[in-house]
């Protein structure tokens, strides 16, 4: 498996990240900045542009508003996380609609 780590170094050069292989193909990633420090895995389920995404939240949260007023700039409105791990829908009719079953006959 080979992931584009140049990319990722690239928009994350704001910060120190440390890159480690792992035995499974899977890549170790510790991204620092000041005081923060963050550890994550970047493995073949994970999408490269989504995990950039996710480390500039981590890292732009903070305990105060403003950090999370800045963290919020790096929200995916569609892809928040759920009970249920289900896509979030604006109306109960757009949900039935993408649930819909197409059948040819």
């Amino acid at each position: 498996m080979k992931h584009d780590l140049e990319n990722i170094r690239t928009a994350l050069a704001n910060y120190e990240v440390d890159m480690t292989p792992r035995p499974d193909g899977s890549i170790v990633l510790t991204v620092a900045h000041a005081e923060r420090r963050l550890v994550r895995v970047l493995d073949e389920s994970c999408c490269p542009q989504e995990f950039i995404r996710l480390i500039h939240f981590d890292m732009a949260l903070d305990e105060n508003a403003e950090s999370i007023n800045e963290a919020v700039k790096h929200c995916n409105a569609t892809q928040l996380p759920t009970y249920s791990r289900e896509p979030l829908f604006r109306t109960r009719t757009s949900r039935l609609w993408a649930m819909r079953k197409l059948e040819k006959k």
